[in-house]
């Protein structure tokens, strides 16, 4: 087996990190989903830890939660799509086709609560799922040797906390569970034998906040995330032996800045800058439980950066009308970009609208529009196979939500 193993190890590694394949076209150009449904997607996540307006603050800023007078509780839906297609260059001597339109339709969603307990503590929960999709090219892809099926879900549960200072600072924290589960399947280059990865992983990070309520009219908040070192262990199945195998990567640690500015009584903007530690991301090591072997594939992921504009505006008393946009700069050069990682930079566009039912009832909805960047691939593979094309790809994000103030 470990002789079988090692004649495809190249092939099969990118195929073990499933998790980059999945969630290549997260807000922060890594790994991370930043949509979650909530009103934050309808300004494209600009203001996000300063808003601070209602009970998705629990996940977006703890500290924000001191600002709430009354108990509530938030449920989104958001069902996203990714559509995304590769374009084989002349360059490429693989046989096969495109592959068709890899990405697909998926579910997501959050729960979010924030309970004031006293005049400066307020504690939050939140479950979320930062990222997960379904990757299903046509069984002919060209870059079947990568991949040919790939499932995901990572779920994150956060209690957290909010404590005001005086009346202008606030602090809050957060403790986040991670739940990952995967499956990848893959063809190996020279007999086509068929290959299933999974696996699962329980770890656990951390989240500093705050915010300063600078004037009756301007906030600025910051949130800072830590790193989430996840050790994954599972099956690695080729034909009818399973060895086991474990790998590890780190979510990385990020910053963001958020600024809340009130024009008008009935205008509003607000603005997002944020930093994700992705050069941190430079290797993959697999390795295979039932003996000392080890295989490394090389990353070299570089830091990525956001920013997002977004403005409210309340043509009635009832009613919020939400716009923004955003970009991300790319965590990785055109010359290491592999076809189970295709991330590049991501350009978004966001729409929401708002609706207060009484004193106790909200209801809302957005969408976004993400243009994924080009995604330009050349690689090499054994027998001097070459890989060369680039991915079109845009997602689509539905956000849908109601809360309730007891």
């Amino acid at each position: 087996m470990c002789r079988g193993v090692a004649g495809i190890t190249r092939w099969l590694v990118c195929g073990v990190v499933l998790l980059q394949a999945t969630m290549a076209f997260g807000q922060t150009g890594g790994l991370y989903f930043a949509e979650n449904g909530g009103p934050s997607n309808g300004t494209a996540q600009a203001g996000s830890a300063a808003i601070a307006s209602d009970a998705e603050t629990a996940w977006l800023n703890p500290a924000g939660m001191t600002r709430l007078e009354r108990p509530e509780a938030m449920l989104t839906l958001m069902p996203f799509g990714i559509q995304t297609e590769f374009d084989s260059s002349s360059k490429t001597n693989l046989m096969g086709g495109d592959g068709g339109d890899q990405g697909s339709w998926a579910p997501a969603g959050a729960i979010y609560a924030a309970v004031p307990v006293h005049d400066r503590v307020a504690l939050g929960f939140s479950i979320t799922s930062p990222g997960g999709a379904i990757l299903d090219p046509d069984d002919d892809w060209v870059g079947r040797t990568w991949m040919t099926e790939v499932e995901l879900l990572m779920i994150n549960l956060e209690p957290s906390i909010g404590f005001r200072i005086n009346d202008q600072w606030s602090i809050g924290a957060g403790l986040d569970v991670q739940y990952v589960t995967f499956e990848q399947k893959l063809r190996t280059p020279i007999r086509g034998n068929r290959v299933k990865i999974d696996g699962d992983s329980w770890d656990v990070g951390f989240s500093f906040s705050a915010l300063w309520e600078a004037s009756e009219t301007t906030r600025i908040g910051a949130r800072y995330r830590s790193e989430v070192d996840h050790s994954l262990s599972g099956d690695l199945t080729v034909n009818a032996g399973e060895p086991s195998i474990s790998t590890s990567f780190t979510m990385p640690q990020s910053v963001t800045v958020s600024l809340y500015e009130q024009f008008t009584e009935t205008v509003a903007g607000m603005a997002d800058f944020g930093w994700t530690d992705w050069s941190a991301y430079d290797r993959n090591v697999i390795s295979f439980d039932d003996n000392d072997a080890t295989v490394e594939l090389p990353r070299g992921f570089r830091d990525t950066w956001t920013a997002s504009v977004g403005v409210h505006i309340r043509p009635a008393e009832d009613w919020l009308v939400m716009l923004g946009t955003g970009y991300v700069s790319s965590p990785v050069r055109d010359t290491r970009r592999t076809p189970d990682l295709p991330v590049d930079q991501q350009v978004r566009g966001s729409i929401g609208l708002d609706y207060s039912c009484g004193e106790n009832w909200r209801f809302g909805g957005n969408y976004t529009f993400a243009w994924l960047g080009e995604n330009k691939i050349d690689q090499s593979g054994p027998l001097n196979r070459r890989l060369v094309g680039d991915y079109e790809a845009f997602a689509h994000v539905i956000g849908l939500y109601g809360s309730y103030k007891f």
